[in-house]
């Protein structure tokens, strides 16, 4: 039988409450899901492809964004393209687990998934030694942890 793996790393704010508004801001929000859904498959989108694309308002599609925006999931930015200013989204690095959530994982081609993986991977160490060195932990100890962990999957 084969062994499954679950291709999912979960970064969430630091506060307990953001969490929670985070993860139920999202999952609680269909249109959250769609506009979400979007990136995928690609790393960027405009507004105004957004609002032509799904049967809901301007307005509503709007506030959608924006909370995405406040939550820090999303980014926005304004560019010129063809003389006219557009707004333009993509997902915050740290928050594309989120997207990755909605994506199966048979559908992501090889390569991108080596990239996925060593990002996530960075931004994971990363964060355990931020955390470990508020409690007192030595990088060294953690280094070693990593290591057997590494000889013990050989």
């Amino acid at each position: 039988m084969k062994e499954e793996h679950v291709p999912y790393i979960i970064f969430l704010p630091p506060r307990h409450n953001d969490q929670i508004v985070l993860l139920t801001s999202v999952f609680g929000s269909k249109i959250k899901l769609e506009i979400l859904n979007e990136f995928c498959f690609k790393e960027e989108t405009y507004q105004k492809d957004l609002i032509e694309k799904f049967p809901y308002s301007n307005k509503t599609l709007i506030t959608h964004l924006k909370e995405l925006v406040t939550l820090k999931i999303l980014n926005e930015k304004m560019v010129k393209k063809e003389g006219k200013w557009l707004k333009m989204f993509n997902v915050n690095d740290s928050m594309r687990w989120l997207v990755l959530l909605l994506r199966d994982p048979d559908t992501i081609p090889r390569e991108e998934m080596k990239k996925i993986i060593t990002r996530f991977l960075n931004d994971y160490v990363k964060s355990i030694l931020k955390i470990s060195e508020h409690y007192g932990m030595d990088k060294k100890e953690i280094q070693r942890f990593l290591s057997d962990i590494y000889e013990d999957s050989r």
